[in-house]
């Protein structure tokens, strides 16, 4: 038996290191685009996806990691402001009516637009995003939007806005402020098969104001395929029925719309009309710390909506984990690479621990409720980035491995995709918690703990 046959993760303590020219096998159950796969490979091999299944044929010299736990296609986030995400939770007292309304407040601009100002002349922005990046991870995400642009881009997460291997992503917070210039180059990408994310209608279900803007959409020639837009909370069921006729897709972000807005957006109208949604975090300040946090808060806010507890959900735990995966992939337009796995795709992958299965429930309620200390590995191009300890120093050999501390679990975390030499993150960490208590305040934790 090949010696690589005996690289059996979280059995062995023996190092094993990932090697690149091999096929690396991980078994455990597959979360597939059909169904879940009990027992399942799936086998990879140059970053990509070559089998997926049950009864895939093993190379004798595959390097074999028996996960004993859930395989899941990474998480697409298509809707953040990531350098926004090491500030701590903002706790609003009030509802507001639209997003320029409190813009406008002045706790707004003491906690958050002042401090991030003085990040960036400081030269920290960088340092921010990064922060931001590992904090996306350590949620199942291997790719984000709202990332800044090179030099920022430092090879930990995919920039979906910032990769140009992967087709053109326009992400706009402000598309009613766009130039004539800015709307030219942006209509000129959706041309070119590329993809618009646009802010529009964010506010209170019945604001006029933020209503009027699918009227202004329409008028600046924006209602047409390769557009998404986020938010959407103050649309009609009309709205959502002509954009499924323009074939105008949708992000979803439930927690920071209720937060703030004390409500969200007609999703049963979008269902209704067969609009494609994706499920977005926003920002961690009054949105979800990443995908996985945003999965827990749509699942109960589904279950809200249930008189009966044997009523059908909005939403059932499937539906839900698409709206992470394969639907964001297809509104930004990389679904033949990204989203599902399957052969020939992009090896993006997350393995979680499968608490939930003791009680009954399936792969897809496992997923869509895990909590960040749940995961065992994230891999992005087939390379492992984050996970449990063990894994990681069995899968990189310990190469810029550092460690991390999520709500009392250790995990670890690779930078060895990171260009050049670069401060350790506890450096990084360090840098930005010193910065933002210049404004009396601490760098936001990773994550959000239950306990």
């Amino acid at each position: 038996m090949s010696r690589w046959a005996y690289c059996l993760l979280f059995l062995l303590v023996s190092t094993c290191v990932f090697a690149q020219d091999k096929a690396l096998a991980l078994t455990g159950t597959l979360v597939t685009p059909d169904e879940i796969v009990p027992n399942g490979t799936l086998l990879i091999q140059s970053g990509r996806i070559t089998a997926v299944g049950a009864h895939v044929a093993i190379p004798q010299d595959a390097i074999v990691v028996q996960t004993n736990g859930i395989i899941a296609p990474g998480l697409i986030d298509l809707h953040n402001h990531l350098t926004w995400n090491i500030f701590p939770r903002w706790k609003p007292i009030e509802e507001f009516g639209n997003r320029y309304d409190w813009q406008q407040k002045p706790v707004y601009n003491v906690l958050m637009t002042a401090p991030h100002a003085a990040i960036v002349s400081e030269g920290l922005e960088c340092a921010a995003e990064r922060y931001a990046e590992v904090k996306a991870i350590t949620q199942g995400e291997t790719s984000v939007v709202g990332s800044l642009h090179a030099p920022c881009n430092r090879g930990l997460a995919r920039n979906l806005d910032d990769d140009p291997s992967l087709g053109k992503i326009v992400y706009n917070v402000f598309p009613f402020q766009m130039s004539e210039k800015e709307l030219k180059d942006a209509k000129d990408v959706l041309s070119a098969n590329g993809a618009l994310l646009i802010h529009v209608a964010e506010g209170a279900p019945n604001d006029a104001s933020a209503a009027r803007e699918f009227t202004m959409l329409k008028g600046r020639g924006l209602l047409v395929p390769g557009v998404s837009l986020i938010h959407a909370v103050a649309l009609k069921p009309d709205d959502f029925a002509a954009m499924h006729d323009a074939q105008v897709g949708f992000v979803w972000s439930p927690r920071s719309n209720i937060e703030l807005y004390g409500d969200t957006a007609n999703v049963a109208a979008a269902k209704s009309n067969n609009v494609v949604t994706a499920l977005a975090p926003d920002w961690s300040p009054t949105g979800s710390d990443g995908l996985l946090g945003e999965l827990n808060y749509a699942a109960t806010w589904v279950q809200s909506l249930k008189k009966k507890a044997d009523d059908q959900p909005l939403f059932d735990d499937k539906t839900l984990l698409t709206m992470a995966t394969a639907n964001p992939a297809k509104l930004a337009h990389v679904d033949s690479k990204l989203g599902q796995l399957q052969p020939g795709f992009l090896a993006d992958a997350l393995v979680l621990h499968p608490h939930g299965s003791q009680f009954g429930h399936d792969a897809y309620w496992a997923v869509i409720h895990a909590a960040p200390e749940d995961i065992a590995l994230v891999m992005i191009d087939g390379k492992a980035v984050y996970g449990d300890p063990d894994v990681m120093k069995q899968l990189t050999g310990g190469a810029r491995l550092e460690s991390l501390e999520i709500c009392g679990a250790q995990k670890s975390i690779s930078f060895a995709s990171e260009p050049g030499t670069q401060p350790t993150f506890r450096e990084t960490e360090d840098t930005l918690d010193h910065a933002l208590r210049q404004w009396s305040q601490k760098l936001a934790p990773l994550s959000e703990c239950r306990n």
